[in-house]
């Protein structure tokens, strides 16, 4: 027994030591930078799929192909890109930490309180893409912002609205919503974003990234991007990713390996 003694308090230690090491360290930066870029496609463009047929022989045409329905919600948006320069359209674009690190938060960052809103005011999904951060991860531990999503459907028709997540999240759903009504969800960080279908409109398709940091952006309609303030002087994989392709970057799920500086960082991405 006595001599079993010391046997268990090394293991204890050493267990100790691996919990210590376990726990995710801040990430040790130099200063603050912006990034910015652009997205271009590297390819053909993919043709523009009309959806004004479905919407034609659906009970809810009326709603569909109201006047008031913009051009782009009588299209599928999978692929957004400009016929001239070959940008790219929401293309979710952020920065990962090292394994086992998180990032430390800009000294006058304010998350937001404002729910982020998806609407469905016609049958489309406004906007098809988005990403918000609902935690962000402060002493090693997350910490909620109080920011949640919230669906609106502003239609006169009933939508519903089907989330499919990661299967360790609490980020799936089906919900049916009925004219002028809304739900509000908060959802978990994860790896990849959520897909978005409605069951009642099954054209319809949207993408919900969520992080536990601020550090990402969506790409515009001229394909550019900014994230501000992002933690410089230190390793920071780049990472990019498009509902049509999966990953942007060659290096896939690993990400693209950079040290970022203070001030201006510029990056051009292509779309293969």
């Amino acid at each position: 027994m006595y001599r079993l003694l010391p046997t268990l308090a090394l293991a204890s230690l050493f267990l100790h030591a691996d919990l210590v090491h376990a726990q995710p360290q801040k990430l040790k930066n130099e200063g603050w930078g912006s990034l910015s870029g652009a997205v271009t496609l590297d390819r053909a463009i993919p043709e523009i799929v009309d959806l004004v047929p479905k919407m034609m022989a659906h009970a809810d045409k009326a709603c569909c192909l109201a006047t008031s329905a913009k051009a782009f919600e009588k299209i599928d948006t999978t692929w957004e890109v400009d016929p001239k320069t070959k940008a790219v359209a929401n293309v979710i674009v952020w920065i990962k930490p090292p394994k086992d690190t998180y990032f430390p938060l800009y000294p006058t960052y304010k998350p937001s309180k404002e729910p982020l809103v998806i609407d469905q005011p016609h049958c489309a999904y406004v906007p098809r893409v988005s990403a918000y951060n609902p935690v962000n991860i402060i002493d090693g531990k997350p910490v909620e912002t109080g920011q949640k999503v919230m669906f609106k459907n502003s239609a006169v028709v009933s939508h519903n609205i089907r989330a499919v997540g990661a299967a360790d999240k609490d980020n799936s759903f089906n919900v049916n919503l009925i004219a002028k009504s809304e739900y509000v969800k908060a959802f978990e960080p994860q790896r990849l974003p959520i897909s978005l279908q409605c069951d009642i409109h099954t054209w319809m398709g949207g993408k919900l990234a969520v992080f536990d940091h601020p550090y990402f952006a969506i790409t515009k309609a001229d394909g550019s991007f900014e994230i501000p303030n992002v933690p410089a002087g230190a390793k920071v994989y780049l990472m990019a990713w498009h509902e049509g392709v999966g990953y942007v970057l060659p290096e896939l799920g690993k990400g693209r390996e950079m040290v970022l500086k203070t001030g201006k960082n510029v990056v051009d991405l292509k779309v293969k």
